[in-house]
């Protein structure tokens, strides 16, 4: 795949004043009262925008980000603003961003990632229903898998996550590099260094071992 992300122009409109603008409608949504990993919903919005700006990506992709799971998603459920509202979102973010956004609430991850083993047209799954949805083109995926890199980044210093999942996760991104830009192919490379299987399986076994014996386990 080439890299689509280098043709991508951003809104003419100002990026900090619909930004700005944007993030305290999330805060008046009540984002700001919704738990996450990464403290509060708007934190981890916050910070999945910021990280998205990080890497020189254009606005309407930051403003996705902003907004990446107000509708709720497939490992995150909590619904801050009902898919019913789309409109709403549309009118504080654009058309472009607000696709982005229901495209990441609605699809199958995995469907996702299934695009990177195979060319044109490119596709994702519906979670709910299953029904196949065209993506436009290989530029609508480079933003969804960017997007879905920064919303991982964003929360993994706070996410006790096993070596394991972390290469499943590695094999993925690795695929994904052509379509990123070259700011979070960086990142993503500092972060999700090789393991070998000895070191896997010791991880696994560490973490099944704290398990059993964490406090109040057996306790009725």
């Amino acid at each position: 795949m080439e890299r689509a992300f280098t043709s991508r122009v951003a809104d003419e409109s100002p990026v900090s004043t619909r930004l700005e603008r944007a993030l305290e409608a999330l805060a008046a949504d009540g984002a700001a009262d919704i738990a996450h990993p990464s403290g509060t919903l708007l934190a981890h919005l916050r910070g999945t925008a910021e990280c998205l700006a990080r890497w020189g990506c254009p606005e309407y992709l930051r403003l996705a980000g902003l907004y990446h799971s107000v509708y709720g998603t497939e490992a995150f459920r909590t619904t801050t603003i009902a898919p019913a509202e789309r409109g709403r979102v549309r009118a504080r973010i654009g058309a472009r961003a607000e696709r982005l956004v229901h495209l990441y609430a609605t699809i199958a991850r995995r469907t996702l990632y299934e695009n990177l083993g195979r060319g044109a047209p490119y596709a994702v799954g519906d979670r709910v229903t299953g029904e196949e949805i065209a993506l436009e083109g290989v530029e609508e995926l480079a933003d969804l898998m960017t997007l879905d890199v920064a919303n991982r980044l964003e929360q993994l210093p706070r996410t006790s996550m096993s070596l394991r999942r972390m290469e499943h996760d590695r094999r993925i991104y690795e695929r994904a590099i052509p379509l990123l830009p070259a700011a979070a192919v960086v990142e993503v490379r500092r972060t999700y260094r090789r393991h070998g299987l000895l070191a896997v399986v010791a991880d696994g076994l560490f973490r099944r071992v704290a398990r059993v014996l964490r406090p109040g386990r057996h306790a009725r």
